[in-house]
């Protein structure tokens, strides 16, 4: 199973209806299967998610954030982690607006660091 602990990412794409962007940057943290991460950059002051490992490998949470127009988002996603070539982690996830027009999306993240 991959383990995010320490590690750091990017988004490498979003759905138009999204607020993740490449200046995004997200500082995971993981103690067994329990995942939390801080984010912000581009159109995020602020950002929060916290989940867990499921069984089968794939990250289920819910994330909020402030915007850079004051707004406070909040969704849920469910994230496949797979590895690259270089051996770096990538991200695939579907997520889901719980507030707002309640819209669903795809992202990518990749490990940086």
């Amino acid at each position: 199973m991959i383990n995010l602990d320490k590690k750091i990412f990017k988004a490498l794409s979003n759905s138009n209806n999204g607020e993740v962007g490449n200046d995004t940057v997200f500082y995971y943290s993981q103690k067994d299967n329990i995942i939390s991460a801080e984010y912000n950059g581009g159109e995020i002051v602020k950002g929060n998610l916290i989940g867990k490992q499921l069984e089968d490998g794939r990250f289920d949470f819910v994330y909020h954030h402030i915007n850079i127009d004051g707004d406070l988002k909040l969704g849920k996603c469910l994230s496949i982690a797979t590895l690259v070539e270089n051996g770096k982690i990538k991200l695939f996830e579907e997520w889901q607006w719980l507030s707002g027009d309640l819209s669903s999306g795809t992202s990518e993240l990749i490990e940086i660091n």
